[in-house]
């Protein structure tokens, strides 16, 4: 007890005169002296090997396919304000290549940002080498750009590409028709992958249907390789030309006519005095003369190759025996190309642009191919013989003077097949298998809408565009050798709906004969 008692009495004696135990110092870190090497600031990594360069790529930059009222209004006045921050700073000693290429990098998203105006219909903008807003003959560079419809999804097809003039007669019209061609195949507003793209002006045709009808029926009716088409307005260095047909041109290939050009397979063209063709062939037993499209290059071989063809072919055709002829002609092919050709009555399809071509050893007709000139579309005061035959005028044709009447289709190959018994029972048996078909193009039937009032529905405000806004003139004959009666629009196509209505009628009555 004692013990304890002394104990507190001395740590109360020891913390009363401030005894403390001693603290314990702090770990204590030595100093480190710090040499650490001064080092030079990385050099600036560039997109452009000078100052120059990158200024030369950022004015390259600020250039646009189109106008500028072909794009989305926010999208460009974003690209524009963006353009005008730029050349405020572009004459300040502040701007360097750094800049320089700081504003090149936002001027390219804004202009990957940049949208193409959609119409109701697709768009095409094209931008010529010259900027002076026509095509030329021969194939330059163009910038070109083609925009679905705004009810479809926005879908751009671009590339690099030529433009060249197209067409015979029409070439010299002022509403230019012209062909585009890629550096690769491109597909174009849905339509099978392909180089060349022919853009039809149908300036001929006011009612600016007849070749869509044409490719239409010839495709519905199983003629081979018919063409694909779809409309769009049109856009030449800013300026609207109107609305145009672009088509799948006639050539070989992966989606066109599939042949191999390298074994004996040929695509022929009639072309009754014209040079355009490497190599031609005159068939004296029937009168039609004929180049060859493709290949581009005919050798030796094949011109022997082409003639002892073309000397058997004849020679069956000429016995008017379906067993004989067939060894060298594709029938069914015939039979559909015989009643399409004398439904839609095209003007030229003895002397041009009909085409046929050589495959396996058997020749096919087709595919189908120019039809501005067709369908009554005629001039009944064109100085040659053919022209008044096909208008009927007095003491020619029937002497009916109505181009939907008489049989068209009676010279040279398809001459010699109607001639056999045999052929015409098949025309005749697929002519009534195809007649609702037909007959759907100006009327309403058991297969739905007829396509004119389709037409009218999807394209009839582009149709009125072509004259209103590009300013062709509907009451003009922009031809001679176009029909002579000039209507307001909407009577040019209620003058081809009844014309192919009589037309249908009119076939089928000598057909039963």
């Amino acid at each position: 007890m004692m013990k304890l008692l002394i104990a507190v009495c001395l740590a109360f004696f020891m913390v009363s005169c401030g005894v403390q135990e001693k603290p314990v110092p702090e770990e204590t870190v030595p100093a480190v002296e710090e040499t650490a090497a001064e080092t030079e600031p990385p050099e600036p990594e560039y997109l452009f090997e000078s100052f120059f360069d990158a200024k030369k790529a950022l004015f390259e930059a600020e250039e646009l396919t189109g106008s500028l009222d072909l794009y989305e209004e926010d999208g460009i006045n974003r690209f524009i304000a963006l353009k005008q921050e730029m050349n405020d700073v572009l004459i300040t000693d502040a701007f360097d290549q750094a800049m320089a290429e700081d504003y090149y990098v936002r001027l390219m998203k804004a202009k990957e940002n940049l949208k193409y105006k959609q119409g109701d219909i697709p768009r095409v903008y094209i931008k010529t080498s010259g900027g002076h807003g026509w095509v030329n003959w021969g194939y330059e560079p163009c910038d070109i750009v083609i925009v679905s419809a705004e009810d479809e999804k926005y879908k751009v097809t671009e590339g690099d590409a030529e433009i060249s003039l197209r067409g015979n007669s029409t070439a010299g019209a002022p509403k230019q028709p012209f062909n585009v061609r890629f550096d690769d195949k491109v597909s174009v507003l849905g339509m099978d992958k392909g180089r060349r793209w022919a853009f039809l002006a149908n300036l001929y045709d006011k009612s600016l249907m007849r070749n869509y009808l044409a490719f239409y029926l010839g495709d519905k009716m199983g003629l081979p390789y018919s063409s694909k088409c779809r409309y769009a307005d049109v856009y030449i260095d800013g300026q609207y030309k109107g609305n145009y047909t672009i088509v799948e041109p006639v050539t070989d290939g992966s989606g066109r006519v599939d042949i191999d050009t390298t074994d004996f397979e040929y695509i022929f063209e009639v072309d009754m005095n014209r040079n355009g063709c490497a190599y031609y062939i005159n068939r004296p037993k029937v009168g039609q003369r004929f180049g060859v499209i493709r290949p581009e290059t005919v050798t030796e071989e094949d011109k022997t190759y082409i003639k002892d063809f073309f000397d058997k072919m004849e020679t069956a055709l000429l016995t008017h025996d379906m067993a004989e002829y067939s060894q060298y002609i594709d029938v069914e092919s015939f039979v559909n190309f015989y009643i399409h050709s004398e439904i839609t009555k095209s003007i030229d399809v003895y002397d041009f642009s009909t085409k046929y071509f050589l495959k396996d050893g058997i020749l096919y007709a087709g595919p189908i191919w120019d039809y501005d000139l067709a369908m009554g579309n005629v001039s009944h005061t064109c100085a040659e013989e053919k022209y008044y035959i096909y208008c009927n005028n007095p003491r020619y044709g029937t002497g009916s003077g109505d181009t939907a009447d008489g049989v068209w289709m009676d010279n040279y190959w398809c001459g010699e097949l109607l001639k056999d018994p045999e052929f015409k029972a098949l025309v005749v048996e697929r002519f009534e298998e195809v007649r609702p078909l037909i007959e759907n193009i100006y009327q309403d039937n058991e297969l739905g809408q007829n396509v004119i009032d389709w037409l009218m529905d999807e394209y009839g405000a582009s149709f009125l565009r072509n004259y209103d806004e590009a300013g062709w003139d509907i009451t003009v004959q922009y031809s001679g050798l176009a029909k002579n009666e000039q209507l307001p629009f909407l009577e040019e196509v209620e003058w081809l709906r009844d014309w192919f209505r009589r037309r249908t009628e009119n076939v089928a009555a000598f057909l039963m004969e």
